[in-house]
């Protein structure tokens, strides 16, 4: 009997809120191309789940869907928490209260005030958990982006040349597989260097296989098999933990690879056995939107060091400076994030071209032919897209930009 009384409960509680609502609320997600869109409702409200790849960054998809849910007529006035998905993974919570929906609705509120008033946090378990058993609609899955990466590199390590200058285009080809999976093919092409070697040979880039999972109390883990940039294949695992404020965050992370490099124009990969790893301990400062880095290292070629960075994010602009220690040696630097053209891409269909989202670059003031011949202080990264910007998922920082573009939009 309890079964019945459960079903019947939730009868009523779906036609309190209206049927007609929840696919409403479909509907009006998938109208701004979000993906994996999945939505329940509970005593407490409404729950919704959504993938962004439409918009740039971490911020502008979540205010389109945010202004969408408060001036669509056919929903009610309910509590509404969102789940923020990235490849089908949960990322952040974002809670708005059915005070808040009401109160802009009758004009007693502006939208930036909205924006002050929600509630973001790293905890997702309680959305997911009323979500679970939900089908998604417009799935991601199977989806294909061909990413078109401009790769620029300059080095001082030689007597006889004051720069060494590299500048290939690197487009990748990029397939979401099944919830937390996916899969990058790419090919560099050079168009022009100053160097001799494999620079100048059409090679393989990143071919890599890729699986995320999160684990409970916002724990993030992610395992990366195949070819990695740095002349580096094999085994990467990532774990990072962050609190629910995002003000501190932990993370670990090992890898065994073996080298994978292009001599005379063939590819030639050697055993799986150099060993790396990295502990770190980030703090994330809110009222600047300063990130601190503090991370203790076993680089690629066994030198063991240490490396600090503080970063600014300013909107989708990332600058930041590094210091770092290794074997005797120190080094320093900076690095940017800044995005590339365009603000909002076309909605996803079946394959689409596309830019990445960001233009990275890292410059190292340490790169003579010493520091060079020993290997110091060498990393590798596994997807082409990683940078400090593309995942800033802070609630602070998030908060911030929704109000900003809440302003703007008056």
């Amino acid at each position: 009997m309890s079964k019945i009384y459960r079903i019947l409960f939730l009868f009523l509680l779906g036609s309190l809120f209206g049927w007609k609502g929840m696919a409403t609320v479909k509907e009006a997600l998938v109208d701004l191309g979000m993906e994996n869109v999945k939505v329940a409702v509970q005593a407490g409200g409404v729950c919704i789940a959504y993938e962004d790849n439409v918009y740039r960054g971490t911020y502008r998809g979540l205010f389109e869907v945010i202004r969408t849910l408060l001036d669509e007529p056919d929903i009610a006035d309910e509590n509404i928490q969102l789940a923020v998905l990235e490849n089908g993974i949960p990322q952040i919570r974002v809670s708005l209260d059915r005070e808040f929906v009401s109160a802009y609705r009758q004009g007693c509120l502006s939208l930036a005030a909205v924006m002050k008033g929600l509630a973001i946090s790293y905890d997702t378990d309680e959305v997911m958990k009323a979500l679970k058993g939900t089908k998604a609609v417009n799935r991601s899955a199977g989806k294909v982006d061909l990413v078109l990466y401009p790769q620029v590199r300059l080095q001082n390590s030689w007597l006889d040349k004051i720069y060494g200058a590299v500048l290939d285009i690197a487009p990748a080809v990029e397939i979401g597989l099944w919830k937390g999976a996916s899969f990058t093919g790419q090919v560099i092409f050079p168009v022009w260097n100053n160097l001799v070697g494999e620079m100048d040979y059409i090679r393989a880039g990143m071919l890599v296989v890729r699986q995320e999972i999160r684990l409970p109390k916002n724990v993030f883990a992610t395992l990366s098999v195949g070819n990695f940039n740095q002349d580096r294949i094999g085994v990467d695992l990532n774990l990072l933990y962050h609190t629910n404020s995002d003000r501190w965050a932990f993370g670990l992370s090992g890898g065994l690879t073996g080298a994978s490099t292009f001599y005379g124009g063939r590819w030639e990969v050697t055993q799986w056995r150099r060993v790396n790893g990295s502990v770190l301990v980030r703090y994330n400062e809110p009222y600047y939107n300063l990130q601190f880095d503090l991370s203790a290292h076993r680089y690629i070629y066994g030198d063991y060091g240490v490396r600090g960075d503080c970063s600014r994010h300013f909107g989708e602009i990332t600058v930041g400076l590094f210091a770092m220690y290794s074997e005797g040696e120190v080094n320093g630097g900076f690095h940017f994030a800044i995005p590339l053209p365009r603000k909002k891409r076309s909605k996803h269909r079946a394959v689409r071209v596309r830019l990445p989202e960001y233009f990275d670059w890292q410059y190292e003031a340490q790169s003579g032919p010493r520091y060079t011949s020993r290997r110091l202080g060498r990393s590798y990264e596994t997807r082409p897209d990683e940078n400090r910007n593309r995942t800033y998922y802070n609630p602070d920082f998030i908060k911030d930009n929704l109000v900003i573009l809440a302003e703007q939009s008056k």
